[in-house]
C-alpha cells in the first residue's frame, strides 16, 4: 500500500425496485467536481460496516436504512491515500432522499441500456459497482468445438441452447481449437444471443484478432493472450462504442493488468480441477478471495463449479459464476 493508511469508505447505491438509482452530484469545489456519486462517507474507528452505511445515509440523505446487501469492495490507491471502498445496495429504506448536505441528489434508471452514461459520469474508482449492479451473475462458457467440426455445425447446438440458459447471461462465445469463423458467422451468432435476452461475449482462439463489423453492444473477452497484448486505449476504445470487456485472471500478474486496463469484469480461474483442464490444480477459494478483494471490477469464479456453488462465490466477494458444463 506503499506505506499509506488505508481508509474504509462505505457507499450505499438506493435502488427502487424499478431499477432507478439514486446517486449525488459531487459539488464544483469538491474532487472529481460534476460527476455522480454514491452517497457515502469513512467508517468511523470502532465502528461496523453497517453502522457507518446506516450513520452515512441517515446524515447524507436523510434515509433510514432497512434493507442491504453487500454489493463488493474496490480497494483503490490516490497518491495521497489508500481507500477500500465497500459497496452496500439498498433496497429497502425509509425516507424520501434529499440532500441534507446542500448537495444535488438525481434518480436514474440504471439497466444494460444506461450502463455506458452512468461509467461516463462516474469516477473510475467506482466503475466496478455500476457494471456490478448491471452485468449477469453467470457466465455460460460455449463448449469448445470438436476436432475437425465445422463452423456450422458447432453454431447450430449453440444456438438451439440458449433456449434453456436461465434468466439473462452473459455467454462467452468461444469455439476453441482450430475453428475460426468468418466475420459475418460472428455477426449472426451474436445477434442470435443477443434476440434471446444475453450478453453476448466474442472469444475467438488463441491471439487471433477480433472480428470486425460487430453490432453494437457486442461484448470482447480478453483471453490469457489478448491480455497480455491489450493497451488501455485499445479497451477504452471498445468501451465506448458499448462494448463490455472481460479478461481471464488466473494470478496477481494477470489480475494486475486487468485492473491497469480497466476491464468490466473478470473470470478467475481455476478455482477446482475442471473437465477441459484436468492436469491442472485448482487455486482453491482462498486464493479466490483474495483476487477478488485486490480486482477493480467484479469477478466470476470459473473451473469446475456449478450454480449451486454461488453463495460460496459471493461469500469469498465473487460477483458470480462462470462454468461450460453447468449451462450446457
Amino acid at each position: 500500500m506503499n506505506g499509506l493508511d488505508r481508509v474504509d469508505i462505505v457507499l450505499g447505491v438506493l435502488r427502487e425496485p424499478s431499477g432507478r438509482v439514486w446517486a449525488e452530484i459531487r459539488p464544483e469545489e469538491a474532487h472529481l467536481a460534476g460527476m455522480l456519486a454514491f452517497p457515502g462517507g469513512k467508517r468511523r474507528d470502532g465502528e461496523s460496516l453497517r453502522d457507518a452505511l446506516r450513520r452515512e445515509l441517515a446524515e447524507e440523505c436523510g434515509v433510514e436504512v432497512r434493507r442491504a446487501r453487500r454489493l463488493m469492495e474496490v480497494a483503490w490507491e490516490y497518491p495521497d491515500r489508500h481507500l477500500r471502498l465497500i459497496a452496500y445496495e439498498v433496497t429497502r429504506w425509509r425516507g424520501e432522499p434529499w440532500g441534507r448536505e446542500g448537495q444535488r441528489i438525481v434518480r436514474r434508471t440504471l439497466d444494460a441500456a444506461a450502463r455506458p452514461e452512468w461509467l461516463a459520469a462516474m469516477p473510475p474508482a467506482n466503475r466496478g459497482l455500476i457494471n456490478a449492479l448491471v452485468l449477469p451473475r453467470c457466465m455460460a462458457i460455449t463448449p469448445p468445438a470438436s476436432a475437425g467440426e465445422s463452423a456450422d455445425g458447432w453454431m447450430t447446438p449453440v444456438a438451439a441452447g440458449l433456449a434453456d440458459l436461465p434468466a439473462s447471461l452473459i455467454v462467452n462465445l468461444r469455439p476453441g481449437g482450430d475453428l475460426s469463423l468468418s466475420p459475418g458467422e460472428w455477426r449472426d451468432l451474436a445477434q442470435v444471443v443477443s434476440r434471446a435476452g444475453h450478453w453476448p461475449i466474442v472469444n475467438p482462439a488463441g491471439g487471433a484478432a477480433l472480428p470486425g463489423g460487430l453490432p453494437a453492444g457486442v461484448g470482447v473477452h480478453l483471453n490469457h493472450a489478448r491480455l497480455m497484448n491489450a493497451t488501455p486505449a485499445t479497451v477504452e476504445s471498445w468501451q465506448k462504442q458499448g462494448r463490455p470487456v472481460t479478461a481471464a485472471v488466473h494470478d496477481r500478474v494477470t489480475l494486475g493488468h486487468a485492473n491497469d486496463l480497466a476491464v468490466d469484469l473478470a473470470t478467475v480461474s481455476p478455482v477446482k480441477a475442471t473437465a477441459t483442464h484436468p492436469d491442472a490444480a485448482g487455486i482453491g477459494w482462498a486464493a479466490f478471495a483474495d483476487l477478488a478483494a485486490r480486482a477493480r471490477m467484479p469477478v466470476l469464479a470459473l473451473g469446475g463449479l456449478t450454480t449451486r456453488d454461488l453463495p460460496r462465490a459471493w461469500r469469498r466477494g465473487g460477483h458470480g459464476i462462470a462454468s461450460i458444463s453447468a449451462f450446457w
